[in-house]
């Protein structure tokens, strides 16, 4: 990650950088991103201290963040607050834009577990459409945050499950060949 830290009118103390860049790989690894590029900024203007954060992630987002204050660090705690409500509701936006993709039918006949204390749920998921996709293609697709992705193999029209492993590995079902293998 590219990180910068810089004062305007003011010098920044190590112990402040040191903290916002900590907090930032925090903000990242919270909602599952990495960032590419930080840049911070603050500037002291009379009596006010404005803190502007500037970041780019892997999954290609770009957010930009202000907040003024009396105090430079409250500046920047608020900036960070607002950076965190920015991503909070981009990864709503994702969450809802690949939930309306997919049909959701609710069957509690089928069941089993209804009778158990707190049992989860079991909703069926209906895929109307299987993007033709390569093995390497579907794994560079698999979110982290669903673990799971469905396509059809475009070598043999299979169906095939690629998903994120307990040991940090991909893990791969050809239906057709009925083998498992470890990408």
């Amino acid at each position: 990650m590219k990180f910068s830290f810089t004062g305007r009118h003011m010098e920044i103390g190590k112990a402040l950088t040191s903290r916002a860049e900590e907090v930032c790989v925090t903000l990242a690894e919270k909602y599952g991103d990495e960032f590419i590029d930080v840049s911070i900024v603050m500037k002291k203007e009379t009596y006010l201290f404005q803190c502007d954060i500037s970041a780019k992630t892997k999954n290609g987002s770009a957010y930009h963040v202000t907040n003024e204050s009396d105090d430079p660090t409250a500046s920047f705690l608020g900036t960070i607050q607002k950076l965190d409500q920015q991503m909070r509701k981009k990864k709503k936006m994702s969450c809802r834009s690949s939930c309306k993709s997919r049909s959701v039918e609710f069957n509690e006949y089928d069941n089993s577990l209804a009778g158990e204390k707190d049992a989860p749920m079991i909703i069926a998921e209906i895929l109307e459409d299987l993007p033709l996709l390569s093995v390497s293609d579907a794994s560079r697709k698999l979110d982290e945050n669903k673990g799971v992705f469905i396509f059809e193999n475009i070598s043999n029209n299979a169906v095939n499950v690629v998903y994120k492993r307990c040991d940090g590995n991909i893990g791969w079902i050809d239906y057709k060949i009925r083998g498992w293998y470890i990408i």
